[in-house]
């Protein structure tokens, strides 16, 4: 580079004070302590943790405001006192209502560009909100009658497919044999926590917590219904989250968020219009105010963590080792695309698996709020389920290796 070798004669001819360009903040310095050889100053260790493992604790505090927003829809769907619970489109209307107003309003306050997105990425835009309406309404529909744990190790099924589907549409990623079998296991799971054709074993609903009475007692053919729905909701969360991953960071993780907020507000709001059976009602007591204001704050929480987390790609470790060297290599930039790719797959991966964390939020709320537990099939199914996921997500990560 034209602007080192100045800088390195004076360093041999005693100069000690440093010279840097003022366009580039990594050129020659004077040597630190520590200081590694190609002149960048040491990163901090936690600096370097924390970026390779951003993605991962983002969407790892988005499951624990996902598990929190269910057991709030569980607790709405399941109101007493006051009659009939609420409908899921009555929930989702409230919810993503509020996730719009508060979206838009931060992305005009922080000036975010192109805030209604782009044309390259207009069509996964859409398929990233219609995925993930019929998600969140199979999600919303399957805990009427499933204990919210139950539901949520349903849900699981989605990072699996959603792998199976990036293997196809997003280059240098992959998904063996080995996978594609781990995937089957799972869907013996399913059958385990759904039992379809096993009438001596009534389906466990949620005991009524303090001042909620259970009024939606579900029959066998309520629990099929309700894990047929859920099943729904894994294909739409599949196609939302391979949506995500392929829209990467070519947008604002809140332009994707309003996408799909404002997709489900105006299909909620059109099915409560049209549907004598769901009316269009306001909550009738401060618990259910509170409950459905809580429940925005944490969905809107849930969808910008969520999705700031899928989307972020850490700095490739490969490029860092190498970039002292990159002066004296003449194939440096194909070696240096390599490792990129390499590392969006494998920061992909991790990412995705943090989904799996919902499961304790989930059986942590079911215990503490409903005071109930999962049969023991159902801790058998559950274990595939998060076994044959985990063994997906570290699979991917070290086939391309």
């Amino acid at each position: 580079m034209s602007v080192s070798a100045p800088n390195q004669d004076r360093d041999r001819s005693g100069r000690s004070t440093p010279i840097i360009d003022p366009g580039n903040q990594y050129d020659e310095r004077t040597p630190l302590l520590g200081e590694p050889r190609e002149g960048r100053p040491p990163a901090a260790p936690w600096s370097t943790v924390w970026a390779q493992s951003k993605g991962m604790v983002l969407v790892m505090l988005s499951q624990f405001f996902g598990a929190s927003m269910n057991v709030m829809t569980q607790m709405l769907e399941w109101k007493g006192k006051n009659g009939e619970g609420l409908h899921p489109f009555q929930i989702l209307f409230a919810r993503m209502s509020i996730t719009v107003v508060v979206s838009y309003l931060y992305m005009w306050y922080a000036g975010v560009p192109h805030p209604f997105g782009t044309r390259p990425v207009f069509g996964l835009l859409m398929l990233r909100a219609a995925g993930g309406f019929w998600g969140v309404y199979g999600l919303y529909y399957s805990v009427q009658y499933l204990a919210l744990s139950e539901a949520t190790v349903l849900t699981f099924l989605a990072p699996i497919l959603s792998c199976y589907a990036c293997s196809f549409f997003i280059p240098n990623e992959t998904f063996t044999w080995k996978q594609q079998v781990a995937g089957l296991v799972s869907l013996g799971g399913v059958v385990l926590i759904a039992r379809p054709f096993s009438a001596a074993s009534p389906p466990q609903t949620p005991p009524a917590g303090p001042g909620i009475e259970n009024s939606h007692r579900g029959s066998e053919a309520d629990h099929v219904a309700a894990t047929i729905m859920a099943l729904v909701g894994v294909m739409g969360a599949s196609c939302a989250y391979t949506a995500i991953r392929m829209i990467g960071q070519r947008c604002h993780p809140l332009v994707s968020v309003t996408y799909f907020s404002s997709f489900t507000t105006i299909v909620s709001l059109v099915a409560m219009l049209t549907l004598p059976s769901v009316p269009l009602e306001l909550p009738g007591t401060p618990m259910e105010w509170s409950l459905l204001v809580g429940l925005g704050v944490c969905g809107f929480l849930l969808q910008f963590l969520l999705t700031a987390g899928l989307a972020y790609v850490p700095p490739s470790r490969a490029s860092e080792k190498t970039a002292g060297e990159e002066d004296g290599d003449e194939t440096d930039d194909d070696d240096d695309d390599r490792p990129q790719e390499r590392s969006a797959t494998s920061s992909g991966s991790r990412a995705t698996s943090m989904l799996y964390t919902q499961m304790v939020f989930a059986v942590l709320y079911d215990k503490m709020v409903w005071g109930s537990t999962l049969s023991i099939v159902s801790w058998i199914g559950s274990g595939l389920i998060i076994g044959s996921a985990l063994y997906v997500a570290v699979a991917r990560e070290r086939g391309p290796r």
